[in-house]
């Protein structure tokens, strides 16, 4: 049997690549196999484009976390020497935060602005920014203050880090950052659809999340309508409902207001990058994984890109995933044909999410 295994990160625990070996070596010795690594934008960017292009080369940088602490973290400057990818999940990400950390009103994208402000400065003109799973929701002002650009209060003052410090903004000067990305093209794959602000935007959708209360949710609100409306006074552009900005704790709404980037649904355009409707057209049976499987898979998500990809081809799919919301389980019509959940293998979640690769070789040994 040809079996195209197409994994997504099961966020905190296994990435998209090291599932990939794992298919490999489980179902190599009884079928044609062929892995490769997924992304929507979010967790495991680096290894698609990784297994796109071999030849990339990784660079190593300290850049902040979402908590503000200096952390080794990397992207990829691509073989062309003229391209570079940065996973924003992977610099201020929500999976790698313990709980006791989550600080939704000071938490901060500045390590995504020092990863870019690095890019540029190895020569990139073309800048991918991967947009999604990260522990912070400032909408990218952080990531604007790390590439020059000046946020002041009313006393001409720089503000601090952190979207509450945003209630203090008046006043935003683009004019270092403009100058220092004058001829680089960044392009920011979002893997939702979500607008900055209003009931589906960024603070109400995602704030819960990442830690924040109902309190802070209205606080982040406030917060990210300040800086929508400070970026309108100084550039002329209003991003508060623009398709996507409030992706990635609305980074990309920083992304397209400051940097005047281009905004894509991670999902179809990296899918289309890999070609991979061929990949599904040689197959005759599917798999692909994900932490949980709910709503949020069916709106831009990779694997559930891969769901309607594979029903247009007619192709069975098996759909691996940490655990599933039951509410989805009803939802016949939009279902894989086959679901097997690793929790159900497990003594418990804790169990489940420490030794997903153990659990994952279990289901693989029944193919």
């Amino acid at each position: 049997m040809k079996i195209l295994a197409l994994p997504n990160a099961f966020k905190g625990s296994l990435s998209a690549r090291a599932a990939g070996q794992i298919f490999v070596r489980e179902l190599s010795p009884r079928h044609r196999v062929r892995a490769l690594p997924i992304s929507d934008g979010g967790d495991g960017l680096l290894d698609f484009f990784k297994t796109l292009d071999p030849q990339a080369k990784t660079i190593f940088l300290s850049a902040k976390n979402a908590f503000l602490k200096n952390k080794r973290t990397s992207f990829l400057l691509l073989s062309d020497k003229k391209t570079a990818v940065i996973e924003t999940a992977k610099i201020c990400g929500l999976g790698r935060a313990e709980k006791s950390e989550l600080d939704p009103l000071g938490a901060s994208s500045y390590g995504v602005g020092q990863a870019i402000l690095a890019a540029a400065k190895r020569g990139a003109k073309t800048i991918y920014v991967g947009l999604g799973g990260v522990a912070c929701n400032d909408g990218g002002a952080g990531m604007a203050q790390a590439c020059g650009a000046q946020l002041l209060n009313k006393k001409n003052q720089p503000i601090k880090l952190g979207a509450q410090s945003l209630l203090q903004l008046h006043r935003v000067d683009l004019s270092p950052l403009k100058k220092l990305f004058k001829g680089i093209k960044i392009i920011g794959i979002a893997d939702v659809t979500n607008p900055l602000l209003g009931p589906l935007g960024s603070a109400r959708v995602f704030g819960p999340q990442k830690g924040a209360t109902q309190a802070q949710v209205k606080i982040l609100e406030k917060a990210l309508t300040i800086w929508a409306n400070a970026l309108k006074k100084e550039t002329g552009i209003k991003i508060s409902h623009v398709k996507s900005t409030g992706a990635a704790g609305a980074i990309a709404a920083g992304l397209y207001g400051c940097f005047g980037a281009t905004l894509c649904l991670g999902a179809e355009e990296l899918f289309k990058k890999a070609k991979l409707e061929y990949q599904i057209k040689w197959a005759d049976f599917i798999i692909t994984t994900e932490g949980k499987l709910d709503n949020q898979t069916f709106y831009g998500k990779a694997p559930g890109t891969v769901l309607q990809w594979a029903k247009k081809y007619r192709k069975p799919v098996l759909f691996i995933c940490g655990q599933t919301d039951e509410n989805i389980l009803r939802r016949k019509n939009v279902l894989p044909d086959k679901i097997a959940v690793l929790i159900d293998f497990a003594k418990d979640e804790n169990d489940a999410k420490k030794h997903t690769a153990k659990y994952l070789r279990r289901v693989l040994k029944g193919i």
